[in-house]
């Protein structure tokens, strides 16, 4: 009982935290009252349809990503662990980690171990940010052709491309070569083991340690045989619906974005939220979404406005809907041990 009490504590605390976060957006919403009640509803509610189409393009993506690997969950539940996921980054400012731990929580109840949950989620991200560049470099395409960007930005923008390149390369490398991975666990346990004598922590066992590396390399090697155009699919639909929205939300306040400079702000606010040490871009996305449209044209009190809106359906939303997520996730795991306690 008391074990309960505390994780409904926990809960509301976190709950209260992104409330606290939301709260400045509520009063922009405020502010902008106006415009929302002369918004063209039928776009809002076509806004809210992409959003949950993309978000399913991204479940999917987890779906093909942790198919090679031991455990079987269903889409449908695969996707409230998403949301909640989102939800306690957010809650508990930890530059992911929070999310990456409650993440491997939830899976482990459905046979997944910590290593493919956590690759699947960088392999996530990697496809998410190859479909954030590609974004990105359409809109710069636009840019270049009607000379609004300097030469100096061209250089820094393809340094930050080169050097995000080189990361993922490196961090693919080290993770799909069995004697590289081995190396570096021997030398992350090693120095976990220093620690852990000197504390009183619990030591780590290379040899296990090791037995669990080898059998998630051969479920990465099985990762092979899921033909990579449904990893470009679910990118594509994920990054296009979530635009397409974008867009959706503008025109339900009588503006029409054209598609190139759409994409262009779009790989650019992703660039912010991702870039930003606040958790998930908070506050820095949300002002900088109506600067980056008015800068192209866009009245401001309309960038304002739709900004605002979308902000309010692709992150704020699924975070209370991640919120609601984890409790039934939470509850429907304390089920089955009542039942075998009774």
């Amino acid at each position: 009982m008391l074990k309960s009490w505390l994780r409904r504590a926990i809960a509301l605390v976190a709950l209260g935290v992104v409330v606290y976060l939301f709260w400045p957006l509520f009063k922009e919403i405020r502010a902008a009252a106006r415009l929302f009640a002369a918004a063209r509803w039928a776009w809002l509610c076509a806004a809210v349809l992409l959003q949950v189409a993309s978000y399913s393009c991204l479940t999917w993506l987890n779906v093909l990503a942790m198919r090679p690997f031991p455990g079987r969950i269903c889409f449908w539940r695969l996707m409230l662990v998403l949301t909640a996921m989102a939800f306690i980054t957010s809650a508990v400012p930890s530059a992911g980690a929070s999310g990456v731990v409650l993440r491997a929580r939830l899976l482990s109840r459905y046979g997944y171990t910590a290593e493919a949950s956590t690759f699947s989620m960088l392999l996530q991200l990697l496809y998410m940010i190859i479909g954030t560049v590609a974004a990105g470099l359409f809109g710069l395409g636009y840019l270049l052709q009607m000379g609004r960007i300097a030469a100096a930005e061209i250089l820094l923008l393809a340094g930050l491309v080169l050097l995000t390149a080189f990361l993922l390369w490196y961090g693919w490398r080290l993770v799909s070569q069995p004697h590289r991975s081995v190396a570096l666990l021997e030398k992350l346990a090693g120095f976990w083991n220093r620690l852990a004598s000197r504390f009183g922590w619990r030591r780590l066992h290379p040899e296990a340690l090791e037995s669990r590396l080898e059998a998630f390399h051969e479920g990465l090697v099985e990762l092979r045989n899921v033909p990579r155009w449904k990893f470009l699919a679910a990118t594509a639909g994920r990054t296009l619906l979530d635009v397409a929205s974008l867009g959706a939300c503008f025109a339900a306040f009588g503006h029409f974005i054209r598609p190139d400079i759409l994409l262009l702000s779009y790989g650019i606010l992703m660039v912010i939220s991702t870039m930003s040490i606040i958790p998930g871009g908070l506050g820095l996305a949300d002002v900088s979404l109506p600067v980056v449209f008015s800068r192209f044209g866009v009245p401001g009190p309309v960038a304002l406005a739709a900004g605002l809106t979308y902000r309010l359906l692709a992150f704020w939303l699924v975070r209370f809907i991640g919120f609601t997520a984890w409790q039934i996730l939470e509850s429907r795991a304390r089920k089955p041990r009542k039942a075998e306690e009774g």
